[in-house]
């Protein structure tokens, strides 16, 4: 499901929209600062002392926003789905063989990542306790597994990080 590559393709792009945020974010920060060293000069330029003020809490609001709205936005997905890739790929992980059970239609957000929520049954079909479940990678197409067949998955936790049928 996963190789190398994708791994070092989401860690380029998390590298990419940090920059995103630390650019803007520093522009920002260099207008605070900039504000608050020439604050005396500008309340003697523009006669009122407050102006320097005024512009120091909108710049530290501003600074404020843009980090919390660009980080939730652009930096946490692509950080969650580059822990779930390194989990999958680089840590402990274990494999189950049983017979797929099911596969809700709808995705459901676990860690930040985006998954279908999957059922094996590594006993008999109608005891409910033999039941494993899983998380499929929203992002992948959806494999054309058959109620009953028997596949092996390996996974970190509880999400997949590869599958193959497996041997009857």
């Amino acid at each position: 499901m996963y190789t190398e590559q994708d791994y070092q393709d989401i860690t380029a792009l998390l590298k990419r929209r940090m920059l995103w945020v630390v650019i803007p974010g520093a522009l920002l920060l260099a207008g605070l600062i900039l504000c608050l060293i020439r604050r005396e000069a500008w309340g003697r330029q523009f006669h009122n002392a407050e102006f320097a003020k005024i512009v120091a809490i909108a710049l530290t609001l501003a600074l404020g926003a843009a980090i919390i709205f660009f980080q939730g936005l652009l930096v946490a997905p692509v950080a969650a789905y580059r822990r779930h890739l390194d989990g999958v790929l680089h840590l402990r992980t274990r494999q189950t063989t049983g017979a797929f059970k099911e596969m809700e239609p709808t995705p459901v957000t676990r860690d930040g990542v985006r998954f279908y929520p999957l059922l094996l049954n590594v006993g008999k079909m109608t005891e409910p306790e033999d039941d494993r479940l899983f998380y499929y990678d929203a992002n992948l197409p959806l494999p054309d597994w058959q109620v009953g067949q028997r596949i092996t998955v390996t996974a970190h936790d509880k999400a997949l990080g590869a599958w193959e049928i497996a041997d009857e």
